[in-house]
């Protein structure tokens, strides 16, 4: 009876565990798309861990007017500053636990650090963990254009089974304002980890 109950709290752990979902935000144009992001996965009840760059904030500030760091905490409590590098999601058992990552938006520098392996702080770190452990990681880049260097970086990373989503959103779906434009590219992203949701009408042909 013990070993049933043994077993039966492990397998309890282990999808609770899998409710873990860790999301980047740095600082590249469009932390709105992290932002809703978050608030998604809160309303679909993942524990979600968020990694911020000093640089988002300020991006953050610039576009929306808002602090960062106290929207986020509206909807999760586990929000690190890529400088906290002691944090849990440095470690690669972190990353084994969870569900997946997405950096959301990642700038071109956080790409190019993770394509050369360069894990100098807590938002590139984590994402190596989960290249490592062969965990889904997104990386949802916001430039345009996209030079010979990039499109390297990124191709490397795809190779590797790295998702590369550009943040370019469709017009299939009719979007009747830019709320309906910010779903789609977070509900793509969030395809990819496999999360069901009804954020964007698909295309039904």
């Amino acid at each position: 009876m013990v070993s049933g109950m043994v077993k039966e709290a492990g397998t309890k752990n282990r999808r609770e565990k899998t409710k873990r979902i860790i999301i980047g935000i740095s600082g590249a144009s469009g932390t709105i798309y992290g932002i809703r992001t978050v608030q998604f996965l809160n309303e679909l009840g993942y524990e979600i861990h968020i990694i911020i760059s000093k640089s988002a904030e300020k991006v953050a500030q610039k576009e929306l007017g808002i602090n960062l760091i106290n929207e986020l905490k509206k909807y999760s409590s586990y929000i690190y500053n890529q400088s906290q590098i002691e944090a849990s999601p440095s470690s690669s058992s972190f990353s084994i636990t969870s569900k997946g990552m997405i950096i959301i938006p990642c700038s071109i520098k956080t790409l190019a650090e993770i394509a050369n392996g360069i894990g100098s702080n807590l938002l590139s770190r984590t994402a190596l963990n989960f290249i490592r452990t062969n965990k889904r990681l997104v990386l949802v880049i916001r430039e345009t254009p996209l030079g010979a260097i990039e499109l390297e970086n990124a191709l490397k990373l795809a190779r590797l089974g790295v998702y590369i989503m550009p943040a370019s959103p469709a017009f299939y779906i009719l979007p009747k304002n830019i709320d309906d434009m910010i779903n789609f590219i977070v509900g793509k992203a969030l395809d990819l980890l496999g999360i069901k949701h009804d954020i964007y009408k698909r295309w039904k042909g």
